[in-house]
């Protein structure tokens, strides 16, 4: 499409006087754009561009500033950033106990009524300090024992919950219990509770919803534009037009949404996805998606996929591994898959034939070998049956790979994300316990899968105010090629897994894009797509790389219109 130009000449706007990175392998680069309404008309040469645009145009001197496509964040959890402006946030300091924490959040909650916060979320607790023997509800109840109290570690995959809140939940020794699902909440010897509440326990919004109608009370909501808009401003800010949410969490996100598209206050392209927790909401979950699609889907705002957690953490243990855990006594405990490679195959059929997509969590090499080997059957009884296989499978985080599955990836047209920042160090050494040294330092390995030709994508998968300055691409692009945050003092090895800028870059926008079924129109700067560009401060390719992260998008461009 680059290069081509229109008979049309209405008002044009011409950027010149760039270095434009382009995002299209054909033409990396160019000097000029020529932008009218929301769309690119061409994109090259400057005086071609002049020329093209006629001499009313309006001209934009970039002043030998690096132009890029925006940016796309293609995994992050908008709701639960907006949310989270309500949360106890812990300061990000070392903590030696979780009594500690405990007793900073008492402090708190003696110093507010319970009038005023009925029930306080807390976050983050360094995952390691949940593990110690005798940390169970009632050591909570000594701190907070008069309203629900919650902690969460610092990945989201585990929370520890009082007496209070467990039975203002209606959570007992009654709750159905899933051997199979590494999401359950918690039991001691005797079956009752423990307090610990592991992975998206099947349910536990519904048994929040009982809590919420229990004390008369409900937290701030996604249904609220007001709620969900700062977060996306803060998103223009960072030079991001697109976001795939992690799942969208109700239809009160797409409502909130819909309402802002309508009042011209959406700078973004939405793309949701619903959460199905377990194989039997394979056709609800369909049905939802169509549901959506059809009542909200617009220019804007699309609803064709299904987010799935095959398996949990490796911080944890929840994880799916092929070899056993390396603390496990006995040698065999290998973790759990919340679905079988059965299962997954037939979900993936489904979906092909609804014309869906899905995108599943997973960071254990067994889920990861589990997800391929369910794919390359679904595509084959597919073809046998006459249907061409067009769903995109999409695995997320993709922690820990054999490497003979990484040549696996190309073949089957699997879609790959990751989160940079976790490999510059977002979390603590924490897999290390259950994964042991050498395959610990096996993870976040991508760069064969990148030799081969696989397009991994790269995203945020932020879920709380705390951490919401790790959604900053810019400073996933550094974290994906240094291996190392700014504050943290160490990189992570193996230093070969370093990924080039270029492929950051472009798998923070062409390369999501694709991903997403959305480089038809974003993306890429070419003629015929929509002018969606960030002018950043400096060039991503020629700074220090441990100064990316102070790269600034000066301005940022959506549909042809600054809004930054």
């Amino acid at each position: 499409m680059s290069g081509q130009m229109s008979s049309q000449m209405n008002m044009k706007t011409v950027i010149t006087g760039a270095h434009i990175w382009t995002g299209n392998k054909e033409m990396p680069w160019c000097e000029a754009l020529v932008i009218e309404d929301k769309d690119i008309l061409y994109a090259g040469e400057a005086e071609a561009a002049k020329r093209f645009a006629g001499q009313d145009a309006q001209l934009v001197d970039a002043a030998g500033k690096m132009v890029i496509p925006a940016f796309i964040d293609s995994h992050t959890h908008l709701t639960a950033v907006a949310r989270s402006k309500w949360y106890f946030l812990l300061e990000k300091r070392e903590y030696q106990s979780i009594e500690e924490i405990l007793a900073i959040i008492k402090e708190y909650a003696d110093n507010t009524p319970v009038s005023e916060r009925p029930y306080i979320y807390a976050c983050s607790c360094p995952t390691e300090l949940m593990d110690r023997p005798g940390i169970d509800r009632h050591l909570m109840d000594k701190y907070v024992s008069d309203r629900p109290l919650l902690l969460c570690d610092a990945n989201f995959h585990r929370a520890l919950l009082n007496s209070r809140m467990l039975e203002l939940m209606e959570i007992d020794e009654n709750t159905p219990y899933n051997e199979n699902s590494s999401a359950n909440y918690g039991r001691d010897e005797n079956g009752v509770p423990d307090g610990f509440a592991y992975e998206r326990v099947f349910d536990f919004n519904k048994d929040l919803e009982t809590m919420y109608e229990n004390i008369g009370w409900q937290p701030p909501s996604e249904s609220d534009p007001e709620v969900v808009l700062p977060v996306l401003e803060d998103f223009t800010s960072w030079g991001v037009a697109g976001i795939c949410d992690g799942f969208t969490e109700s239809e009160g996100t797409l409502q909130s949404i819909k309402t802002l598209e309508e009042q011209g206050r959406l700078y973004h392209y939405y793309h949701g996805m619903v959460l199905m927790e377990n194989f039997s909401e394979l056709e609800t979950a369909i049905e939802t998606a169509k549901k959506w699609q059809a009542q909200y889907g617009s220019e804007h705002i699309k609803v064709d996929k299904v987010k799935f957690f095959l398996d949990g953490t490796n911080e944890i243990g929840t994880s799916a591994v092929i070899e056993p855990f390396a603390n496990d006594p006995e040698g065999k405990d290998c973790g759990t898959m919340n679905m079988t490679e059965d299962e997954l195959k037939i979900v993936f059929e489904r979906l092909n034939q609804e014309g869906l997509h899905i995108q599943i969590h997973l960071v254990g090499d067994r889920s990861f070998r589990t997800a391929l080997n369910a794919a390359e059957r679904a595509q084959a009884s597919e073809k046998a049956a006459g249907r061409d296989f067009t769903t995109k499978v999409w695995l997320a985080h993709c922690e820990l790979t054999k490497p003979e599955d990484r040549e696996r990836v190309k073949p089957l047209g699997i879609h790959i994300n990751f989160t940079p920042v976790w490999a510059g160090g977002a979390f603590g050494d924490a897999a290390k316990e259950f994964l042991g040294e050498e395959r610990f330092r096996s993870m976040y390995a991508f760069n064969r899968m990148i030799e081969t030709g696989v397009e991994v994508n790269y995203s945020s998968d932020v879920v709380d105010v705390e951490d919401f300055q790790c959604a900053a691409p810019l400073l996933g692009i550094e974290a994906g090629h240094t291996r190392k945050l700014p504050w943290e003092a160490q990189m992570r090895e193996p230093v070969q897994e370093r990924i080039s800028r270029e492929n950051l870059l472009l798998g923070y926008t062409i390369y999501n894009a694709r991903s997403l079924g959305d480089d038809d129109r974003i993306g890429s700067l070419e003629a015929g797509k929509r002018a969606n560009l960030c002018i950043l401060s400096d060039n991503l390719f020629e700074v220090p790389a441990e100064k990316i992260h102070e790269i600034k998008p000066e301005r940022v461009m959506f549909e042809g219109k600054f809004v930054r």
